[in-house]
């Protein structure tokens, strides 16, 4: 305590100019957080009549009001609060329980109804805290590690994958007692992985204490696990909490897009990107992986930009049908699903079609309105089984 409780000397392990470099004072934790989680509960303990973004603007060094406001929104989107901002929702109330973000926490809980915990309380506490894999600095480890990325996600197109398979191999080596060497192996960290499982217990532990999970009976924990080896169940628990956070693939200009982005990139550390180990021109590398995307759709955790790019982080493919279940507002309002016949010759329909034939199949299709920029084209039979 040298200097802060009595004199002494201080040994500093780093040089002189790194330390002249630094600040003097570390940024609020408010102004460098995802302030979700912060709305969450300023909504719970502030008074009633006092809006969000007010009491927090009152804070010794407030957030911009503008991100305040997106936070809010997310939790509109999320229902995590009413549409006005009024209130919390039950669902809001359930999330401040749990010590994950809101999104995080919504994904465990659709978990639990979708009966496969285990896998999403390994990727959501993954994703709360961080990549357990390493990235070394020498070029050629660094394609051995892209490649032992790509083993653990198994063909599915999926970061989510690769995390819960080396989470789960990883377990399988530390009750052998060769944690160690298998993390040296596959480029992980052992640390992480350690705080990982323990987050997994804590957050288990809380759905215990909340009634989620029962020691026996219905809702026990073999019960909420009836489906954790089904991956199309578990995709659908990462919908529902990812959303809004989606991407389109758009085939003719093999480009992704979302709602405020007309072009996004992988982030270099994702099984979807191109990998370098393939001899295809690095400018080329995003259009032969988006050209190799199987379905339309993507989920990811974070969007990043570095100067005008967008880049998305831990990406996985969905399908149309899991995007039409569990995206978008709990209850869809009545003129959200049209019938092919009431939107017929408004520009809805594929004009770049090769054939007449393929704009016929296009009309006949209804179109279910999620968002204001999620549509969807079904078949009107699908349509209504799906709402």
């Amino acid at each position: 305590r040298a200097g802060r409780c009595q004199p002494g000397v201080c040994f500093r392990l780093f040089s002189r100019l790194r330390f002249q470099n630094m600040l003097e004072y570390q940024t609020p934790e408010l102004l460098r957080m995802p302030l979700q989680e912060l709305c969450l509960h300023t909504k719970l303990l502030a008074p009633v009549n006092c809006p969000i973004v007010d009491f927090l603007m009152k804070a010794p060094d407030p957030p911009p009001a503008v991100i305040v406001r997106n936070a809010v929104q997310m939790l509109k989107v999320s229902r995590g609060m009413d549409l006005d901002g009024n209130y919390l929702t039950e669902l809001g109330y359930h999330l401040t329980e749990l010590p994950v973000e809101p999104h995080l926490g919504k994904m465990v809980l659709c978990a639990v109804v979708l009966k496969c915990l285990d896998p999403i309380l390994t990727i959501a506490c993954t994703l709360a805290y961080r990549d357990p894999f390493v990235l070394p600095t020498l070029a050629s480890q660094k394609r051995a590690a892209m490649l032992c990325r790509k083993r653990f996600a198994a063909g599915t197109f999926s970061d989510h994958m690769a995390l819960l398979r080396a989470f789960q191999a990883w377990q399988k080596a530390r009750s052998g007692g060769w944690e160690k060497a298998f993390c040296e192996k596959n480029f992980l960290s052992e640390a992480t992985m350690e705080i990982i499982i323990g987050m997994r217990t804590q957050l288990l532990g809380q759905l215990r204490a909340s009634g989620f999970v029962r020691t026996r009976g219905g809702a026990d924990i073999r019960d909420v696990n009836t489906n954790s080896e089904n991956w199309a169940v578990i995709k659908a628990a990462l919908v529902a909490g990812m959303y809004p956070n989606l991407v389109h693939v758009d085939r003719e200009s093999l480009v992704l897009t979302g709602p405020k982005e007309k072009k996004v990139r992988f982030h270099p550390t994702s099984v979807l990107s191109q990998p370098q180990y393939k001899k295809i021109p690095p400018e080329n590398g995003q259009a032969a992986a988006i050209q190799a995307l199987p379905t339309d759709w993507l989920i990811y955790d974070e969007m990043t930009r570095a100067h005008r790019i967008a880049n998305i982080r831990c990406c996985s493919v969905v399908t149309p049908v899991t995007v039409s279940l569990f995206c978008g507002p709990a209850r869809l309002p009545s003129n959200a699903l049209q019938e092919p016949s009431s939107f017929r010759g408004i520009g809805v329909s594929n004009d770049n079609s090769d054939s007449e034939m393929e704009d016929k199949t296009t009309a006949d299709l209804a179109l279910l309105k999620l968002d204001e920029w999620l549509h969807l084209k079904l078949d009107p039979e699908v349509s209504n089984v799906s709402l």
